[in-house]
């Protein structure tokens, strides 16, 4: 049996999940959020799955300002619990910043973007367990001038993306000891890797799952070679993956300034003009940033309207003000 309860307190809600299942070791606690790790006697648990679950929980968690831990008695269940800052508590807010500030940031990091990029082959990292295939792969793409890095599952793949990014990477699904979708939400929930286009190539079909986990194409196998490289191609001339801007602003001329500079740079826009639109686009499209005038978000409540929706918890704010 599992209870779900979730308490309020004076500055943070704490969250528990309850089971009466077999429990956990103490020597075991501490590895439960432990990327790869799982706890329990095979002979009788059976544990199943990759061990990241919990792992990105607590990346998610703390990415929201709070705290994960579990209690545990062998043999008579589990506790595990979350701690999350309630919102007119937080004392870390969005920062404020003038429209002029901030278009001059984001040109000046285009122009040191586009000097600091040399002109060097680009690097990308075919992740597949089939030997074959991988070999396929580096014969189809090294004449169109890539350099092709090999990993032969998703372990060997996350170990060398820390070690080294690629520009892009090329992702089997079926895979032994953690499949792709597993790896595609590790590197998609770290701030260090998650800008890197993924490509998933496979033979299961489930685009729904991969592109919820913020993957940038999803082809079936066999895919055609030309369509394979045409995505290539357009995914590493936008640099990263695109990002997508919600830009909210009443102002007109201060809407269309930021889309300029924002899809110049790269990224997907939307735009919006008041509180309702802003509400609709934001749910329709799931923006990774919304960029939006502090006057109308202060009127309206906007920020704490979206942070509780969801498919919107984890979307960056940018406040706007009108200072120069």
């Amino acid at each position: 049996a599992c209870t779900v309860k979730a308490i309020p307190q004076s500055e943070a809600i704490i969250v528990s999940v309850i089971d009466t299942g077999m429990g956990i070791a103490p020597e075991d606690l501490h590895k439960v959020f432990e990327k790869f790790q799982q706890v329990g006697d095979t002979l009788t648990d059976k544990p199943q799955g990759s061990g990241l679950g919990l792992p990105i929980c607590k990346q998610i968690v703390e990415h929201h300002g709070g705290t994960i831990w579990v209690e545990s008695q062998l043999g008579r269940g589990s506790n595990f619990s979350f701690s999350l800052p309630i919102a007119d508590a937080i004392d870390v807010r969005p920062e404020k910043i003038s429209i002029d500030i901030l278009v001059r940031q984001l040109k000046e990091s285009f122009l040191q973007a586009e000097s600091s990029s040399p002109d060097r082959p680009k690097t990308i990292l075919v992740v597949d367990d089939d030997e074959n295939i991988r070999t396929l792969l580096r014969q189809q793409l090294e004449p169109e001038g890539y350099k092709i890095r090999e990993a032969k599952d998703g372990v060997d793949a996350i170990n060398q993306v820390k070690r080294e990014k690629p520009d892009l990477i090329i992702l089997d699904v079926m895979m032994p000891q953690i499949n792709g979708f597993d790896v595609a939400a590790v590197l998609k929930n770290d701030p260090q890797t998650l800008n890197i286009p993924i490509i998933i190539l496979s033979i299961v079909e489930d685009k729904q799952r991969g592109y919820h986990l913020g993957i940038d194409r999803y082809f079936t196998k066999p895919v055609n070679a030309e369509e394979l490289h045409n995505n290539i191609a357009f995914l590493l001339s936008q640099g990263t993956s695109k990002k997508k801007v919600l830009v909210v602003d009443e102002d007109a001329s201060a809407v269309n300034t930021l889309s300029e500079v924002l899809q110049a740079k790269g990224y997907s826009v939307t735009e919006a003009s008041n509180e309702q639109e802003c509400i609709d686009k934001a749910l329709a499209v799931k923006p990774d940033m919304i960029v939006v005038n502090s006057l109308l978000s202060q009127n309206h409540n906007l920020l704490k309207t979206l942070r509780f929706e969801k498919g919107l918890e984890n979307v960056f704010f940018v406040l706007l003000t009108g200072e120069n």
